[in-house]
Formats: C-alpha cells, structure tokens, sequence
C-alpha cells in the first residue's frame, strides 16, 4: 500500500492541520461561555445550553459527512478536497462567533449565537472528518502512524498555546476597557489563522490508491450501519479513554479562568500558568510518542493520567495565596499529565479503523473519524453546559464584584474533584486497550491477506486468538 516514502515535509504538511483543531476547541472551551456570560450579557446557564443543544446537528453531520467522506470521488481525492473546500468557510464561520451581536430579547441573541455556534460545527466537521481519516491511507507502518499523529499533536498543542494566551492578552490587557472589540479581533484574527494552513495540507500530502472502498452499500443504508462501529471491541474502549481524558480536559480549561481569577485573586497571572501548561505539553510530546513505540499507546496514556491525576490532588489542597512559582510548577505538572492523554487517543484512531475493517470488511475510517468527532464534540458540549449550570448553582453571577466564599470553594471544588473522577476511570478503563505493537502487527499482516483474497477461516490460531481479543468476537 505505501507507495511514498512519509518525509518531515509530509510531516509538517500533514500536522498543521490541526492547528484549527487543536486551537478553535481551545479558545472555545476557556472563552466562550466567559464571552457570552460577561460580554454579550446571557446567563451561564443559556451560555452552556447554546453549545450543548448546537449538538443535536452534529449527530447528524458528523458521521454522515465521514459516510460521505468514504464514498466521494474527485481529482482532488476523496478526503483532500474537502481541505480546499473549506478555507474561506473555516475563516468566516470562526469569526462570526466572536462578533458582539445583542438584541432586545435574551432569545433572539441566543439565537444568534446557536445559529453561528451550527455554522461553525458544520465547517469544523467538513474538514476535520476527512482529515482525521487521512492518517489511515498515507500508511499501514505503526511507527510511521505514531510520527504522523506526533507531528499532528506538536501542532496541535502549539496552537493551543498560542490560542490560550493570545486572546486572553488581547482581551483583558490590550483590550480590558472594550472585550467586545478584543473578542472581535480575536476572531478576526485566528479564523485567518486557522483557514491558511488547509492549502499546505492538500499539497503536501496523499491519499491512498489501492482500499477497498465502503460503496457495497448506499449512503443512507451505510448511515444506518454506523452502529456497528460499536460493536468493536477496541473503539469501544478507545472511545472510554477519549471521553474521560477530554472531559477532564474540557472542565479544567473551563474553569482554569474562573480558578485563578476567583480562588487565588490574581486574574494576571492566568495567562502565565495557562502558558506554562501548554508549553509543558508540547516539551513532553516526543518523549510520549518514544514511549508509545516502545510499551504501547494505551500504556503511555495510563502514564499521563496519573500524572494528570497527582497535579489535581496538589491543587485540591494548596493555599490560596501560593507562590506564582508554585503555580507554575503545577500548571506544567498538570500539563506534562495532559499531553499523554489528549495525544494518545488521536494516535490511537488508525488501530481503531483497522479492526473495524477487520470485523466489518470495509475501510471506511471516515465513518470512524466521523463518529469519534461527534462524540468529541458531544462531551466538550455537554462539559460546557454541565460547567455553566454548575457556575449558576454555586450562585457565581458576572454582575458581583466579589463572589461569596461558598461561591469560590464551589469553583475549586469543580476544578480539582471533576478530572480527579475521569482519571480514576481513565486509568481502569486504559489497562483493557489490547492494542500494542506487536498485536497491531498481527493485524497488519492478517488485513493484507485477506485484501490479496485470503479468508478469515484460513488463518492460524495465533491470528485468530490476537483478532479475537481485538474485535470482542469469534474469527471467522
């Protein structure tokens, strides 16, 4: 299958795609809801239900465009030409978030902000499905695929740095008198950003020739298939270690802000730890996907969620007026722990297309891109809502100077407690994944048979016992 040898310029062709994945989410998760709350002027709690109920869309976009994904045809390849599809719409519909737009009815402004919040996720969907399913057809090496998801994370985390310092700077220093026109900048500024780089990933990369393509059935008859992806032994624990990782993520980048602002009264130093934080990601990323070649991804990841787990019992209990070194400290323990488990799941999903092609007969890692959006978005929505109806219950309002001590205890307790209860499950469900290099490697061998004619009867023992444990069924 491997025709083309992967360069470091496939490479950093490839990665920087995920700068708008790794960086919209970002600023989405840490500003958003403080962007509609404290700028528009809508409650919390209409702030987190907008994203949360944006979603019912997506269960439909999602793995509808990864079916789509699978069966289109063009010159521009079948996931490539969504990159150029995409460009200006990626642009626009970040922008439009960040506009300050206020009707007289809190309804007609949430409405707004939904519609935008729809366009945005359609956009997001159009070109990051494709996208997460590119990595499965540019090769079949283990390694390889393990290099191709580190360059992607690198760019990834870089944009998230920049992404959680930038607008924070722009917003409450340059800008602390007037956010609504920092805000605007902001999305002005990385929409462009975030739509440049789609034309260095349609030309630096490849797809594929010689898989078999999902087309035995129709597009509506393979939408309604989709529920077999769950039948995958390995997705389903895959999809557990991504929703527990990106929860705690999501809650934590949620909070952090209110944290730091609230609990230690010293809101200047929120970009400073945020930065920290994500500087430590990126520092520690190669030595996870060293790691990962060597043990295993799903050992990596149990790695990051214990560091994850000791910076978040350490914040539980230090003093509100610590040392700004102390935070620092923390922030890149935490951010050491964070890089393992935001990076490991992405680096996980080729294996995961690979024994649903081996359980179900057909490529269609667009469909499992598809569906492992959704559900990325689905829990970042439900997080967000969760986060904003916890704020109300703690009684936090934006209009108050000063928040009641109980409202301020409510606010640590959320940021420390909620990822504490994710990595708990996260490490159990973790020490399930059956996927390793030396098992990825039995399966490799045994879908390069059957595409050269073989049959499933035919293989050995070992094959069978390895593909068994894989899928959660009997071989044959």
């Amino acid at each position: 299958m491997e025709a083309r040898k992967v360069t470091t310029k496939t490479l950093l062709s490839y990665g920087c795609g995920d700068i708008y994945g790794g960086g919209s989410f970002l600023i989405i998760s840490t500003l958003f809801i403080f962007f509609l709350s404290n700028v528009v002027g809508l409650s919390p709690a209409i702030a987190g239900f907008i994203v949360f109920a944006g979603k019912f869309w997506d269960a439909i976009s999602d793995p509808l465009f990864g079916c789509i994904s699978d069966r289109t045809k063009s010159r521009f390849g079948r996931r490539r030409v969504f990159f150029l599809i995409g460009i200006v719409p990626v642009a626009v519909s970040f922008f439009l978030l960040w506009l300050s737009v206020r009707f007289d009815s809190q309804i007609l402004t949430a409405a707004y902000y939904f519609f935008a919040y729809l366009l945005f996720c359609t956009v997001f969907t159009m070109v990051m499905v494709p996208y997460n399913a590119l990595v499965t057809e540019i090769t079949t090496d283990y390694k390889t695929r393990t290099r191709l998801s580190g360059a992607k994370m690198l760019f990834s985390q870089f944009s998230a740095l920049l992404a959680g310092t930038i607008p924070g700077f722009i917003v409450n220093n340059l800008y602390k008198d007037n956010q609504a026109k920092g805000f605007f900048l902001v999305g002005l500024f990385f929409g462009i950003f975030y739509a440049i780089p789609w034309i260095f990933v349609y030309k630096g990369t490849w797809e594929s020739t010689d898989l078999p393509l999902a087309h035995s059935k129709s597009l509506g008859e393979s939408f309604k298939d989709l529920s077999s992806l769950m039948k995958n032994k390995t997705y389903k624990i895959h999809i557990g270690m991504y929703l527990l990782a990106y929860s705690a993520m999501d809650i934590m980048s949620a909070c952090f802000i209110y944290f730091v602002t609230y609990y230690f009264g010293r809101p200047q130093i929120y970009i400073v730890c945020l930065g920290s934080m994500l500087l430590s990601q990126i520092l520690s990323l190669p030595l996870y996907l060293f790691t990962a070649n060597k043990i295993g991804k799903g050992r990596t990841y149990t790695i990051g969620a214990i560091i994850l787990s000791l910076a978040m019992c350490s914040f539980l209990f230090i003093p509100s007026d610590v040392s700004l070194v102390g935070l620092v400290a923390l922030s890149c323990i935490m951010g050491i722990g964070f890089s393992a488990i935001i990076s490991m799941p992405w680096a996980m999903l080729p294996e995961s297309s690979d024994v649903d092609e081996l359980l179900n007969g057909n490529a269609r890692s667009g469909a499992v891109a598809g569906m492992f959006t959704l559900i990325r978005k689905l829990v970042q929505a439900f997080i967000l809502w969760l986060f904003g109806s916890l704020l109300s219950l703690i009684g936090f309002s934006a209009a108050l100077k000063a928040q009641s001590p109980q409202t301020i205890e409510g606010i640590r307790l959320i940021f420390c407690i909620v990822p504490l209860i994710c990595m708990f499950f996260a490490v159990l469900v973790s020490f399930k994944y059956p996927v390793n290099p030396h098992t990825f490697k039995v399966v490799r061998k045994e879908l390069d048979r059957l595409h050269d004619g073989g049959k499933k009867e035919d293989a050995d023992e070992k094959t069978k016992a390895v593909c068994e444990k894989m899928t959660g069924h009997a071989y044959r």
